[in-house]
């Protein structure tokens, strides 16, 4: 029994022996056997060396991998690979191959993935070989002097890369090609070794990381850490962007943001479980000053955007590339903004995103800005709401909401506005040399409720359909203006020598629909002691033309006056203002005749008694709730007449 006892002592001894020693060997022979045994694409130069405990790696002079075709895929030379054994076991049980670090002399390599997640690189485990393939996990490459060719459809990424690790782990990386058909030149530069793609349980330690990504026209820099390059996980650091537009900035990265003019844009940028998060924001988009903090969230199908956009002014102007107004119209004469929105982009993501802004400029010395202005931006399943917009406007506030339908073909716009107590000559600056200043004043008040469809502005304001109505309360108007709209030459030379003033206003309304594009007027009137003013005629922005009337009807007596209709036809781009040539021809002919009996008496035909015409009243109308969208078209009573006393010439 004893001797049998030291037997089996000695027999351990020498098998523990000869495991030390030829895991010191490198097990001669074992590698190369097991990789050809293993039938994976790959093979190994002579003399590899395997170990297989403690730190289980494997050493070789030389490494080649072919895919399935037999293509080259990877050529190394001094290799090391070192790896974990639940790593290999959880491989096999269909976890992506994780590697805890690859380190060559040099490298060649070429990846490439198709649409579907398939590569011919074979690295699925045995039984899963026409499953798509994640990429190889790579806790930390070192390669001395290494060159890829990319072509992976999922990421839209392709081009060609040389990477290096210098003394001290410095690891630098430069990429020439395409994301998302953008054209590219990325440069990284990483403090230590840097993981391509970690895996999800992993956690890698961040190191220190600078790369720049350059566009035609613009650039993108980040400084920071990241404990991997590829999957950018654990990113954190501060971006600077420049480019030509936000839209060409956010192509690269399937993200869909508006067409504007130049951008700047810092902020700190973080990448964790799929989400990317952008806070501190402050860019600079044309002359518009803004800023925000934003979520991007590609866990969904559909990734999704969330955050807050504040700051201003936000100018007008800058959004016009975005709606097409930075191109002229493709037809000639026409003046509403025809290009077609890139509406296919808005069923790329979801988003909603809060809005505050101090100012909203709209872009012209004559018009104040509204500030503030709060609104929700929502963004689902392809349909975009501008919900509950409130906005200060000259001393009152504008509320309602928008929603854009990309679903419907062509795409359905639904659009309520209201409009509170807005002082129209604080907003609207007119030019006074002649005339008192504030020629127009008063509180307007308008409802709009109305549909359209169309792939551009021209489209969907030529495809109005709903009715409108606006309407000054406790207004004025100047006297000069109203003799000149009523073409009274005797009283407008008595008001112009004497110095202009303001008339009350009785009533100043617009009410009407539209349909198709086509506005006519129901009512349209504007009323004070000296005269009224009846509007009549359409609006047509389908086609752009005018065809307005305006018939002045004076109060009181004049001794010289033309008192002709006034119209106003052509189009928008180009309107022409013409006095009524039927009633001048009247007038013109009874003065002919009246100078035929006696020449003074030619005059006559030219003076107007005025007419007995009672005030109007316009009746308050009931508002909807601030900041409540007009759901439907307000209700009004009819403008109410009141009877007035005669008045005396010059009055």
């Amino acid at each position: 029994m004893r001797f049998a006892i030291k037997a089996v002592s000695a027999a351990v001894l020498v098998a523990v022996a000869a495991t030390a020693a030829m895991e010191w060997a490198g097990w001669p022979g074992l590698a190369p056997w097991l990789v050809k045994r293993a039938d994976r694409g790959v093979s190994l130069a002579d003399g590899a060396r395997l170990h297989l405990l403690w730190r289980p790696r494997l050493q070789a002079n030389g490494l080649r991998v072919t895919g399935r075709g037999g293509e080259a895929l990877a050529d190394a030379t001094d290799v090391l690979v070192h790896w974990q054994w639940g790593d290999l076991w959880a491989w096999h049980r269909g976890a992506p191959l994780r590697l805890r670090l690859v380190q060559a002399d040099t490298l060649q390599l070429t990846w490439q993935r198709d649409a579907a997640g398939r590569t011919a690189w074979p690295v699925q485990p045995r039984g899963a070989q026409e499953e798509p393939a994640e990429p190889p996990q790579i806790d930390h490459l070192v390669i001395r002097q290494g060159q890829a060719r990319i072509d992976d459809t999922p990421l839209q990424l392709s081009g060609n890369a040389r990477f290096a690790t210098q003394a001290g782990g410095h690891w630098t990386a430069d990429l020439q090609g395409q994301l998302r058909d953008q054209a590219l030149a990325l440069k990284a530069d990483a403090g230590a070794g840097l993981a391509l793609f970690a895996p999800a349980d992993a956690a890698l330690p961040p190191v220190q990381l600078s790369a720049e990504l350059t566009q035609r026209d613009g650039r993108i820099s980040f400084v920071g850490t990241a404990a991997s390059l590829l999957d950018a996980r654990a990113l954190d650091g501060q971006l600077q962007v420049r480019g030509r537009s936000l839209a060409d900035l956010g192509r690269p990265f399937g993200i869909t943001l508006p067409r504007t003019p130049a951008v700047t844009l810092a902020g700190r940028l973080r990448h964790a479980d799929h989400v990317w998060q952008l806070s501190g924001a402050r860019a600079r988009v044309g002359e518009s000053q803004l800023g925000g903090d934003f979520a991007f969230d590609t866990r969904p199908a559909t990734p999704q955007l969330t955050g807050l956009l504040r700051g201003g002014p936000l100018r007008l102007a800058d959004l016009g590339p975005a709606v097409g107004a930075d191109t002229r119209p493709s037809r000639p004469g026409r003046v509403l903004p025809d290009r077609p929105w890139d509406l296919p982009s808005l069923r790329a993501m979801d988003a909603r995103v809060v809005v505050a802004l101090s100012q909203l400029d709209l872009g012209t010395a004559r018009l104040a800005p509204l500030a503030p202005v709060n609104a929700s931006v929502v963004l689902e399943d392809g349909v975009l709401d501008l919900r509950n917009l409130h906005a200060g406007i000259a001393g009152g506030e504008v509320t309602g909401a928008t929603r854009l339908d990309t679903r419907a073909s062509p795409p359905a716009w639904d659009i309520g506005l209201n409009v509170r107590g807005m002082a129209i000559e604080q907003w609207l600056k007119l030019p006074t040399k002649a005339l008192a200043d504030d020629p127009v004043t008063g509180r307007l008040r308008g409802d709009i409720d109305v549909k359209g469809h169309g792939r551009s502005p021209a489209e969907v304001l030529g495809s109005l359909d709903g009715p409108v109505r606006f309407q000054l309360d406790k207004g004025s108007i100047s006297h000069l203006l109203t003799e000149a709209v009523g073409l009274d030459l005797a009283q407008g030379l008595a008001v112009w020598l004497r110095g202009d003033r303001k008339l009350t206003l009785n009533c100043a309304q617009l009410e009407g629909r539209f349909k198709a594009g086509l506005l006519r007027p129901r009512t349209a009137v504007v009323d004070n002691r000296d005269s009224r003013i009846d509007i009549d005629g359409r609006v047509n922005l389908a086609d752009e033309t005018l065809d307005l009337r305006l018939v002045a009807r004076p109060k009181d007596f004049s001794l010289l006056t033309l008192r002709s209709p006034v119209r106003v036809q052509g189009t928008l781009a180009d309107p022409r203002v013409a006095l009524e040539g039927k009633a001048l021809g009247g007038k013109a002919i009874a003065a002919i005749a009246l100078g035929a009996l006696a020449p003074p008496a030619a005059l006559l035909a030219f003076v107007d008694p005025g007419v007995d015409l009672p005030d109007i009243s316009c009746d308050a109308a009931t508002a909807p709730a601030p900041g409540a969208a007009a759901a439907s078209a307000p209700s009004y009573p009819a403008a109410r007449q009141q009877p007035s006393p005669r008045r005396p010439s010059g009055a």
